[in-house]
């Protein structure tokens, strides 16, 4: 026929051929062998281990709520304690200014700030939690200071004296800094949920950080096509770490609280 080789022609692919089929027919013949787990969790879309990515996850909510916190917490102590001990006209804009934040629920205005700067980072989540946060703190050691501001050790630090922020931060604050520690392990859980929210919105972290709303951003598209699994460890683990910090700020309060004692 035309076209066709001649018989004695040389194919020097012939033998590396027969080996292929060869090695592809024993293939198909074998039944195929199990194979062992090797992420006991399960991965993501990408193969990442889902376990890494939980403990990944905590690392980066656990910064995120404590050095938001500790920023809240100081804010609202400093504003708290000049509202407090000063008064007048100085206690009335503070009074203001912390009428203007709490008039706006707080989920809105964390997620307005952040909207507004478009700025992804655990910096960003940190700042735009600690600038939002420290009402609470604040209405509580306002309270405080001016309870404390007429007792006898103030009036005896004063005919000895002592400055103003002497009195406001050597003498009266270490009675009640119990309440500022107490702030400190409740807004650690508040926080760490907003940034869970925070994330899951695509406001929070960027792309290349691992946190729990990343991973349940993405484990919504994944659940559709049966795999629960990065959803179950990052709410489960969620669900935790906010459980142990609760269980933790109620010990602390009644340790510290001298009412309770």
């Amino acid at each position: 026929a035309a076209g066709a080789p001649p018989a004695n022609a040389f194919d020097p692919l012939a033998a590396d051929i027969r080996e292929l089929r060869t090695t592809l027919g024993k293939a198909v013949a074998e039944p195929a062998a199990e194979r062992a787990p090797s992420l006991p969790f399960g991965a993501d879309k990408w193969g990442h281990d889902i376990i890494k990515k939980t403990i990944k996850g905590g690392e980066t909510s656990i910064v995120v709520g404590l050095a938001a916190a500790t920023l809240a917490v100081g804010l609202g102590t400093l504003f708290g304690a000049v509202s407090g001990f000063y008064g007048g006209v100085v206690d009335d804009f503070f009074n203001w200014f912390y009428n203007v934040f709490t008039s706006i629920p707080s989920i809105l205005m964390i997620l307005t700030v952040a909207a507004v700067l478009q700025q992804k980072g655990v910096l960003t989540i940190v700042l735009i939690l600690g600038l939002t946060g420290w009402t609470g703190p604040y209405r509580l050691i306002r309270a405080e200071y001016i309870k404390h501001k007429a007792r006898e050790y103030v009036l005896a630090a004063d005919a000895i004296g002592a400055s103003a922020w002497s009195k406001m931060f050597s003498h009266i604050f270490p009675n009640v800094s119990h309440v500022a520690l107490v702030q400190v392990s409740i807004l650690v859980v508040g926080f760490i949920k907003a940034e869970v929210i925070l994330s899951f919105l695509g406001f929070g972290v960027p792309v290349g950080v691992v946190s729990w709303g990343s991973m349940l951003n993405e484990a919504q598209n994944e659940l559709i096509l049966g795999k629960w699994w990065q959803l179950t460890a990052a709410a489960s683990a969620m669900a935790l770490l906010v459980t142990a910090f609760s269980l933790f700020a109620d010990a602390l309060r009644d340790a510290l609280d001298p009412k309770v004692k």
